[in-house]
């Protein structure tokens, strides 16, 4: 993929103890996500490994961050593109949404057949994630919430007064149904799903960073 755009951002809300760290990255400018804490010893995980596998180790080892395990959201390529390299320079944990897990080595449901270079994965999950499943890092742990629309595994990852929502839910908009598994009426019950949490920073698959409130607000809540 020509002309990654890789830029770094930082946002910690006040009182949060998870600490999230932004990369922009590639031609759809997908956030990859650095997650880490006190309470985890320099350790971090990854979230949507989108592209530039390099970056996001060099990222890592300046930081004195020690990679812990990588995660998916949902198996489209733009979100995954730097999974194998990445998977394969450090061993770590692989957790993939369970109802996503046949995208990945199959170009069409991981939409790259679509965009004209086909992905296909090789690095089998350590995990398969389903509701309510627990990810922890140190003391911190993050909640698996199924959040199906758009694709059939789309998840989103909770806690401590954030939410990793993938292209579940953006600032002010939501992902696309189009492409295979997606389902506008899932996606429907997944946003009704998601508005129902308590108020917290909302980090989605791509774009700006919102809240649950200010998405009330926005759908007429």
């Amino acid at each position: 993929i020509d002309n990654i755009l890789l830029c770094l951002i930082q946002t910690v809300r006040k009182g949060n103890k998870m600490k999230v760290l932004t990369y922009p990255i590639g031609p759809l400018l997908t956030n990859c996500y650095v997650l880490t804490c006190q309470s985890a010893n320099g350790k971090a995980l990854v979230v949507d490994p989108a592209f530039a596998e390099d970056r996001i180790l060099s990222f890592l080892e300046k930081n004195g961050l020690n990679l812990a395990g990588v995660l998916l959201t949902h198996c489209h390529f733009d979100h995954m593109w730097a999974l194998d390299a990445l998977i394969e320079k450090t061993g770590v944990p692989f957790y993939c949404p369970a109802l996503d897990a046949q995208a990945l080595r199959d170009p069409k449901k991981n939409a790259s057949y679509y965009f004209g270079k086909e992905l296909m994965v090789n690095s089998t999950p350590t995990i398969l994630l389903k509701e309510s499943d627990q990810i922890a890092l140190g003391e911190e742990k993050l909640t698996v919430l199924e959040t199906p629309g758009h694709t059939k595994g789309s998840i989103c990852l909770y806690t401590d007064g954030i939410l990793l929502s993938g292209d579940t839910m953006f600032c002010r908009g939501y992902g696309r149904t189009d492409l295979p598994g997606g389902n506008m009426g899932e996606l429907k019950n997944s946003l009704h799903k998601l508005l129902s949490l308590d108020d917290c920073i909302v980090y989605p698959g791509h774009g700006e960073t919102t809240t649950i409130h200010e998405e009330k607000i926005f759908y007429g809540m």
